[in-house]
């Protein structure tokens, strides 16, 4: 059974995360947690105060009203769901959530707020993104134009670290179809400011990278073939872009291709020391129109 995690707080970006979930040909069963944060001052507080148990009753009857309404909008999709109120830090709230159940994806808005306390602004989503066990899809709407029913346009960002096979491992374990339009995308640095007596040099390192790079497009392509029988090497391409500003770049070719989703494998970081995304896929979390996973393997071994 695939374990999902969605993280709400009754807004419309919540709602997105919903119908962008409902996109994906996740496979089933599936099992599905929706958590919400409910905010209580001091620590829970004196509860015996009356404001304050007015307070703690309004927050909760606020959330179960948008569970309610998730649980039913995954009606058609979930085999089951469970509703949860979760309480403390709300990015380690969730964190914590989600290794205690083993879950296979937490899915959440990009931003977002409750009536009284804000949940699931960019900083928690970057928090989750950063610390979480498993696999995190932070949706967004996109710029452009779509339904349900369109074939969705995804962009894998890919190169020879262990985090892009792990991405690819972990994206072809959806029941992907042949409608699905995928993008391998390799970005080479390009570095500014040489002596032009250095120049012969770096117009061969660059060339080198380029091939190098592609190189390692065609692997992916071919190791996503290999393990998903229903793709075709026709519905994937390899693209090489060579820029200053790697992010940038990134986001760039994302909202030329009006890309649905974007995927990036993360890097391995010790149970003990979580250290941040990478740099570039910190900008492209921040700075994406459109929804983005960060492919995370929930049994791999961290050293």
């Amino acid at each position: 059974m695939t374990k999902i995690i969605l993280a709400t707080d009754g807004s419309a970006q919540a709602d997105d995360a919903i119908a962008f979930l409902k996109r994906l040909p996740i496979p089933q069963p599936v099992h599905v947690d929706i958590v919400t944060n409910v905010f209580f001052p001091l620590n829970n507080g004196d509860l015996t105060d009356p404001l304050l148990r007015d307070f703690r009753d309004h927050q909760e009857a606020e959330a179960n009203r948008y569970l309610a309404r998730s649980e039913s909008a995954l009606s058609d999709f979930a085999t089951t769901v469970n509703r949860k109120m979760l309480h403390g830090d709300i990015g380690h709230s969730i964190v914590e959530f989600a290794e205690q159940h083993a879950s296979d994806f937490i899915v959440m808005g990009a931003t977002g707020h409750s009536g009284i306390g804000r949940m699931l602004l960019g900083s928690v989503s970057d928090y989750v993104a950063t610390h979480a066990p498993c696999n995190v899809i932070v949706a967004r709407q996109p710029l452009h134009q779509c339904s349900q029913d369109d074939p969705m346009k995804i962009t894998i960002g890919y190169n020879d670290c262990e985090g892009s096979k792990e991405a690819i491992d972990e994206f072809t374990q959806l029941d992907w179809t042949t409608t699905a339009a995928i993008s391998l995308l390799g970005v080479v640095p390009v570095f500014q400011g040489f002596s032009p007596d250095l120049m012969p040099n770096i117009v061969q390192y660059r060339s080198e990278q380029r091939i190098a790079a592609m190189r390692y497009l065609k692997a992916g392509r071919e190791r996503l073939v290999s393990e998903h029988s229903q793709l075709s090497s026709d519905q994937i391409s390899c693209d090489v872009v060579e820029t200053d500003h790697v992010g940038n770049a990134i986001i760039e070719r994302l909202e030329e291709e009006k890309t649905d989703l974007v995927v990036i494998g993360d890097s391995h970081r010790s149970r003990i020391s979580r250290m941040l995304l990478g740099s570039v896929s910190r900008f492209v979390l921040q700075h994406a129109h459109c929804s983005m996973w960060i492919a995370r393997d929930k049994n791999a071994v961290k050293v």
